[in-house]
C-alpha cells in the first residue's frame, strides 16, 4: 500500500499519551506521522519513544516560546523587523534539524504574510456564508483586500524571500525537502505569482511545492485563485500535499465528508509524492475509520498513479 501520514492535528485534546494516537493512526491504516505546530516538547518525546515512522514535520515544531517570550509559531518569516525575521529563520532551522534527526523527508513551511485588516477578511467570509457573494458589498470588500495587499507586498515578499535563501540553503545541507505551502488567507505568502516566484528563484531539488486541498479550495470559493491552477502549473515541483475536505470555507474535515473535486486532485499527484491527512481535531473517530478506503478509491492512494 501506499504511504500515508495522519497529521497530529487531530491528536490535540484527543488523546491522554501520543502511544495511545500512535496506535490509534496505525490501526485506522496511517503508515506514518506528521508533526504539527502544536506539538509540545513533551509529546514529541512520547512521540518518539513509540518508533513511529515520521514522514514530515510542519514547521515550527515543537511548540515552545521564541526568545522574546512568544509562541514560536506567531513568528514571521516575511517580516520587516530584522530580528523577528532572523528568530523565525532560527526556529525554522531547528525544525529542519529535527526532521534530520528523526529521519523526515521534509518540512513544510508558511512563508509569511503581508499586514492588511484583517477584519476585512473576516467581513468577506461573513459574507460568503450568508450566500451574498454576488453583491455589490462583496465586490467591494474584495477589492480593498486585493489593493491593500498590493500596495504592500513587495517589501513583505522580499524578507520572505531571503528567509527563503538562507533556510533553503540549510535543508539542503541537512538532506530536507523544504515544501513551501499553499495558504488559506488572500493576505497570506505566497499568493500564485509569489510561489512561482519563490520556485523559480531556488531552481534545486531541496526545495518544492507543498499543496493544501483545502486551502486551494478556500481561494476559489472566494473567488481569488482556481484550485486546478494551482495543482496544473506546479505540479512537476509538488513535493506533498495536505489532503481534508472543505465545507463552504470552512476546511480541516475528513476526506469524503464535504465537496472536495478529489478526481481532479488525483489527477495531479506524481508517485514519490508524500500525502498527508490533516485532519481537525473536531472530527470524530468513525468518520476517520473510512478515510483510505475512500482516498484510494478517488485514486489519491492508488498504486496506478500516473
Amino acid at each position: 500500500m501506499i504511504e500515508v501520514s495522519l497529521s497530529t492535528m487531530w491528536a490535540v485534546g484527543r488523546f491522554v499519551h501520543m502511544a495511545d494516537f500512535v496506535a490509534k493512526a496505525e490501526q485506522l491504516g496511517f503508515t506514518h506521522i506528521e508533526l504539527n505546530t502544536l506539538v509540545s516538547p513533551k509529546m514529541l518525546r512520547e512521540l518518539l519513544d513509540t518508533g513511529v515512522a515520521i514522514s514530515s514535520i510542519h514547521s515550527p515544531c515543537p511548540s515552545v516560546l521564541s526568545f522574546r517570550g512568544v509562541p514560536v509559531s506567531s513568528l514571521s518569516l516575511s517580516s520587516v523587523d530584522e530580528r523577528e525575521r532572523k528568530e523565525a529563520v532560527s526556529f525554522t532551522k531547528r525544525t529542519i534539524d529535527l526532521a534530520a534527526d528523526v529521519g523526515a523527508k521534509a518540512v513544510v513551511v508558511h512563508m509569511g504574510e503581508v499586514p492588511i485588516d484583517t477584519s476585512l477578511q473576516t467581513r468577506l467570509h461573513k459574507l460568503y456564508d450568508a450566500g451574498l457573494t454576488q453583491t455589490k458589498e462583496y465586490r467591494k470588500v474584495k477589492e480593498e483586500l486585493l489593493l491593500q495587499r498590493a500596495s504592500q507586498a513587495a517589501t513583505y515578499f522580499n524578507a520572505a524571500r531571503k528567509s527563503l535563501r538562507e533556510i533553503c540553503e540549510y535543508s539542503g545541507q541537512k538532506g530536507i525537502l523544504l515544501g513551501l505551502e499553499t495558504r488559506f488567507h488572500l493576505n497570506e505568502i505566497p499568493d500564485m505569482e509569489e510561489m512561482s516566484a519563490l520556485l523559480d528563484e531556488v531552481q534545486n531539488d531541496s526545495v518544492g511545492y507543498w499543496h493544501d486541498v483545502g486551502h486551494a479550495e478556500v481561494q476559489q470559493q472566494l473567488g481569488f485563485s482556481l484550485h486546478e491552477q494551482w495543482l496544473s502549473r506546479f505540479r512537476d515541483r509538488m513535493i506533498g500535499v495536505h489532503l481534508h475536505d472543505i465545507h463552504g470555507i470552512s476546511d480541516h474535515h475528513v476526506p469524503g465528508r464535504g465537496h472536495m473535486n478529489w478526481e481532479m486532485i488525483a489527477k495531479y499527484l506524481r508517485p514519490g509524492v508524500i500525502r498527508v491527512c490533516e485532519i481537525g481535531e473536531w472530527n470524530d473517530e468513525k468518520e476517520v475509520q473510512g478515510v483510505i478506503k475512500f482516498l484510494t478509491m478517488r485514486g489519491v492512494l492508488s498504486q496506478s498513479e500516473s
